[in-house]
């Protein structure tokens, strides 16, 4: 697959952002809730498929690095940007995307998650529509055998992008959350029910993550 190097402004970009990334991260008073013994900090009972919405990669990342995690980054220029500065936090990028080299990406992950590997998706990602699934996250989980595990992210206190995601920046020394999901499996029959059942509990999540500071409780 084409790549396409880096400019020089763009390793001042990836220089800057990196050590930018984790010292907003220090600043932050992250808890988790939900069932975190299925994220990405914990160990899990099997390789699951991470599924998080593409508004809430900033901190995730950060969170959950130098934990092998395999994850689907576009085949663009952008997407160069984003799986270098990925790989400083330990990821190990597999590039393609719904429009562009996104079945051998997905070929990929499924022979990841056969081997033991976790693995992460941004299934609204890289163009949207804003926290609309994509078919690949259930195709994937379907094929490998193993759970898709949902979660989410949110903040007290936030900047929002204007992107076409609205990407989600917390403030300095904010509180977080992050909010695990049920694992969820494909028991035969329609991807499509899967694929609802996917996005029923990421709304679910995500919801629950934003609303966290405001109720003081997970509903």
């Amino acid at each position: 697959m084409r790549t396409y190097p880096l400019k020089p402004g763009d390793w001042l970009i990836v220089f800057l952002a990196a050590p930018l990334i984790h010292l907003l991260g220090l600043t932050l008073r992250i808890r988790e809730q939900g069932r975190s013994e299925w994220g990405p900090r914990a160990q899990t009972p099997e390789p699951p498929l991470w599924s998080l919405w593409h508004e809430t990669i900033l901190m995730s990342v950060w969170y959950h690095r130098r934990r092998d995690v395999h994850v689907m980054i576009s085949a663009s220029r952008d997407g160069e940007l984003i799986s270098t500065i990925a790989k400083i936090f330990g990821y190990v990028p597999v590039r393609g995307s719904s429009s562009k080299g996104g079945k051998e990406a997905a070929a990929e992950l499924v022979e990841y998650l056969k081997a033991g590997k976790r693995c992460a998706i941004t299934p609204d990602g890289p163009r949207g529509p804003r926290r609309e699934l994509k078919a690949g996250v259930a195709k994937i989980a379907a094929l490998a055998g193993r759970p898709v595990v949902p979660f989410a992210f949110g903040a007290e206190k936030c900047w929002r992008l204007k992107s076409w995601d609205r990407f989600m920046v917390p403030k300095p020394f904010s509180r977080a959350v992050f909010v695990y999901g049920e694992p969820l499996r494909f028991q035969g029959g329609d991807e499509g029910e899967f694929l609802k059942a996917i996005q029923a509990e990421m709304d679910r999540l995500q919801r629950a993550a934003e609303g966290y500071f405001d109720a003081g409780k997970i509903s």
